[in-house]
């Protein structure tokens, strides 16, 4: 289908164009700007987004589930769910998320997601987050400390072999015995390694960077708060540019304040937007799972039983918001960090989180509050709000 998107606000997103047009041809961006500049072809489908916000497709590196369901569970459905409830919300590219387990299980899940990302080219999964197995068991934060493995050249192997060459990024704590070896065989395979659970100090922080590391899991959750004599994690988050933060814009893992101070500090090319949702997000309050565990929502939160946070209920849409609405954010740096910047850590750039001639027709259609109206993904419309009419 070739499409044609008139009159809204695109947000492309270093720069806004009021009242512009979008035309998409077969899967791609064939022309993009003011509607008075922009003529549309004979015979495309013409939708009106007067009043609407269009924007690149978002894209989400770190995403455990959602609507009742995780990547790691067995049920056969589960990820087509999951994939279909963040198409939803604007996501049209995603890493599904996986933590540690026992190694026939944990094998056992990458195969399965190796096989629908391999059978789905044109879904929104476009690979996986390796959430460990290889973190500190002093903050493993939501993970089954049971679960977690020594690191070994070996084991990442077997990880890699399951994974058929789809993990794009793994979560590592560098300091523990053995990971930097894991890092560097790991990083000699493409894999992006970002720091995360971990008790890091800042040389140790130094050797990961020069072994791989460039990135950094859910800033200030699972890691030692910052200490102006025992510096660790948070503050090389801050000040290397060699590592990109990730950034659960929820207002609950990080306080809308620190959200802001990040964004002084890092920029809006050096923050990437992620939910590391859990299988609650989009789900009514009550008792959930994760890694064996019991988890309770409410108020959108998600909690283990001794009150750590288990992953979020969030989605980009909402993250553009609260950068907008609680920490400041111009809605092109909010919308950059939702898409661009998550297609730059995965190599995505050139054809992904951009609106222009000749990228990817993945697109989103915001509502003024944010909410999606239109999702397109490969130039085919992959999610539409039905009317309340």
């Amino acid at each position: 289908m070739n499409i044609a998107l008139v009159g809204g606000k695109i947000v492309t997103p270093f720069r806004v164009v009021d009242n512009g047009t979008i035309v998409i041809k077969e899967k791609k961006i064939y022309e993009l700007g003011k509607s008075s500049d922009v003529k549309i072809p004979d015979k495309f489908k013409v939708i009106d987004v007067s009043g609407k916000v269009i924007t690149p497709g978002f894209v989400d590196l770190l995403v455990h589930g959602g609507k009742g369901y995780g990547f790691a569970d067995e049920a056969e459905e589960s990820i087509g769910v999951v994939s279909e409830y963040f198409l939803s919300h604007g996501s049209t590219t995603v890493l599904a998320s996986l933590f540690a387990k026992p190694e026939e299980q944990l094998l056992n899940d990458l195969r399965r997601l190796a096989d629908y990302i391999e059978d789905h080219p044109t879904a929104n999964i476009k690979g996986i987050h390796m959430e460990g197995p290889y973190l500190n068991k002093e903050l493993k934060g939501a993970m089954n400390e049971s679960y977690l493995w020594k690191p070994t050249v070996e084991s990442f192997g077997k990880i890699w072999e399951a994974s058929r060459g789809h993990i794009k990024i793994m979560t590592i704590a560098p300091e523990i015995p053995g990971a930097i070896n894991v890092m560097r065989a790991a990083a000699n395979y493409g894999v992006v390694l970002s720091i995360g659970h971990s008790m890091a100090n800042y040389s140790e922080i130094e050797v990961a960077i020069d072994n791989g590391a460039a990135h950094v899991t859910h800033i200030f959750n699972a890691m030692r708060p910052f200490h102006h004599r025992n510096p660790g994690v948070v503050l090389s988050a801050l000040l290397r540019n060699e590592l990109k933060i990730e950034l659960i814009a929820d207002t609950l893992h990080v306080h809308p304040a620190v959200m802001e101070l990040l964004l002084k500090l890092k920029g809006s090319s050096g923050i990437v937007l992620v939910s590391d949702s859990i299988r609650a997000g989009g789900m009514h309050e009550g008792e959930y799972e994760f890694a064996d565990q019991k988890v309770f929502m409410k108020n959108h939160k998600a909690v283990l039983e001794d009150g750590t946070l288990a992953g979020s209920t969030l989605t980009l849409n909402k993250a553009i918001k609260n950068m907008v609405e609680t920490a400041n954010a111009k809605l092109t740096e909010a919308v950059r960090m939702a898409s661009l910047n998550g297609a730059k850590v995965i190599g995505m750039e050139q054809h992904k989180g951009i609106l222009a001639a000749g990228k990817d027709a993945d697109i989103v259609v915001l509502n003024d509050d944010y909410s999606v109206e239109m999702t397109i993904i490969a130039g085919k419309i992959g999610f539409q709000k039905k009317s309340s009419n």
